[in-house]
């Protein structure tokens, strides 16, 4: 019974550490993807850059763009709002 248990256990965060794998993996693969034009190799950087920022500071992020000032419920009226008006 407790052999069982310690297998689903370790099922579980073997299944959990492939999810997190897979996200970094994901991440880096669109980190080092080529740009499309107009964007230069050096766009790479600053695509690394703004993960990092919002990652680290998202304070920084509420200040350069409206919808991370708002809540998610704000940010889909909206766009339900601007579709009406069309």
């Amino acid at each position: 019974m407790i052999s069982h248990l310690w297998q689903l256990c370790l099922i579980v965060l073997m299944l959990a550490g492939l999810v997190c794998t897979m996200i970094g993996l994901i991440t880096c693969v669109q980190w080092f993807r080529t740009p499309k034009a107009p964007n230069d190799d050096s766009n790479r950087i600053n695509n690394i850059m703004s993960w990092w920022i919002g990652l680290t500071r998202p304070d920084v992020m509420g200040k350069a763009y409206k919808a991370f000032r708002q809540d998610v419920m704000d940010n889909i009226n909206d766009v339900e709002g601007s579709d009406e008006t069309k």
